[in-house]
């Protein structure tokens, strides 16, 4: 072999022992070596998780991948664009091929939209895929349907087939929507009452429609062998007569002492409306997103900065500007609510306001309240500053004094995110508005490691 450089020749054992020990760009850069160490590249324990992005960039990589990778990868993300039948398609056959793997454990779906591209029979063809993959694979642990309206009312048997194959495995059930008309939908039966057949179930999410009294009962009454609920994140589109009560909460936060919930709004004028109802106290509120609301709640907000001191880590408002950014009635001698949230609420990493009137002094006192902030977004075209800042001739001097005091006070450099930073159906009425919040959203569905 010395003389002769047949490295071809290697024993597969030699091989497979080089490989385990290069980096990953070290064996891409290996596998050019010859046709036999290019298949040691392909081995499974060095492709246990792949993310396929079936955009045009990344078509052809994922065809590749999934020809080489689909039949032993154990954990799976497909991007794609849902209102493309194309991709819709392509998205099709690769769940075809996953659904000969057997040993998949994870699967997450990442839409680019809440709706599907469902023409020529793509959508009862990516269902059957979809069944497919259940029925086939022995132990999933985690499946999201990616926020998709249409997957979620077609979701019934695949989660009779997730209780029938998967009912001691399963860790991660996600079925929440975003739905295309908030106001006006059918809701679907789905057999929620089945989710205690989940024994290992951590983490799921779900729309406020299916939350009911008796899944309630049913979460916060498992068998005492099933471990905690560590997550539960709810969208809330409408909202009906049957809520849960704060006793509800209170059962079920006892029964999961550490579970961390998500209240995520889009689209809801009636759960703006109905926002001091659905919070109770016992709510372990760790997220607060609200999406195209129309409105801002005051008095939801106090409540928020009262009653989440301890657990509230995140609030976004997205909001559309019509005129103008929405001018919230706060009185003349009250604070300013979301002064108040970083004040109270200790643990606040990320405040996120686009649509909303700030004044400029109260954005100052935010940053010094909460100068941990991990993330701190405000749009130049929301802040303003009173009658009382004369100081003020220049409006370029203005924001960049502006930047500079809140920089000081979060000990990092800080600027205000510029308009063409704002996604488009915050200026626009008939723009998508899929764009603001499907990627926030879908990272609450992303599968995480439990112990």
């Amino acid at each position: 072999m010395a003389a002769g450089g047949d490295w071809a020749s290697l024993p597969s054992v030699v091989l497979e022992d080089i490989f385990s020990k290069l980096s990953p760009k070290d064996r891409i850069r290996a596998s050019s070596t010859c046709h036999k160490w290019r298949e040691y590249l392909f081995l499974p324990q060095f492709w246990p998780v792949i993310t396929f992005n079936l955009n045009y960039k990344g078509r052809t990589r994922s065809r590749f991948f999934s020809s080489k990778c689909a039949k032993f990868v154990k954990e799976v993300t497909i991007e794609f664009n849902s209102t493309r039948s194309s991709q819709v398609w392509d998205c099709t056959r690769l769940l075809e091929l996953l659904s000969r793997n057997g040993q998949l454990e994870c699967l997450s779906l990442r839409p680019s939209n809440c709706y599907f591209d469902g023409g020529d029979g793509s959508l009862e063809s990516f269902l059957e895929s979809l069944r497919l993959v259940v029925k086939k694979n022995r132990r999933l642990l985690h499946l999201s349907l990616g926020c998709t309206e249409i997957l979620l009312n077609n979701s019934q048997e695949v989660l009779s087939l997730l209780v029938k194959h998967h009912g001691p495995s399963l860790q991660s059930l996600h079925l929440a929507s975003v739905k295309e008309d908030s106001s006006n939908y059918n809701l679907p039966f789905i057999g929620l009452d089945s989710i205690s057949a989940f024994s290992n179930l951590r983490s799921l999410s779900l729309d406020y429609d299916f939350l009911s009294p008796k899944l309630m009962a049913t979460l916060a009454h498992r068998k005492h062998t099933a471990p905690p609920l560590q997550s539960l994140s709810i969208h809330i589109h409408r909202v009906g007569p049957r809520q849960p009560t704060e006793e509800m909460w209170k059962e079920l936060t006892d029964a999961s002492p550490n579970l961390e919930l998500t209240l995520n709004l889009v689209h809801s004028i009636e759960g703006i409306q109905a926002l001091l109802d659905i919070l109770k106290p016992s709510m372990p509120l760790t997220h607060f997103r609200q999406y195209f609301c129309g409105d801002i709640s005051v008095a939801s907000l106090n409540m928020i900065s009262s009653h989440y001191r301890s657990t509230l880590r995140s609030l976004t408002i997205i909001e559309a500007i019509e005129i103008q950014p929405i001018n919230y009635n706060n009185g003349y001698d009250t604070e300013d609510p979301f002064v108040m949230l970083a004040w109270r609420c200790t643990r606040l990493e990320v405040l996120k306001l686009i649509g909303v009137s700030l004044d400029q002094k109260d954005l100052v006192a935010i940053a010094r309240l909460r100068s941990g902030l991990r993330e701190l977004m405000v749009p130049s075209c929301c802040v303003f500053w009173s009658e009382e800042d004369e100081d003020y001739y220049d409006e370029d001097e203005a924001l960049l004094d502006l930047q500079y005091k809140v920089s000081e006070s979060l000990g990092r450099k800080w600027h205000l995110l510029p308009e063409f930073s704002v996604p488009p159906a915050v200026f626009f009425r008939n723009a998508s508005a899929d764009n603001a919040y499907m990627n926030e959203l879908l990272e609450d569905q992303v599968w995480r490691m439990y112990s």
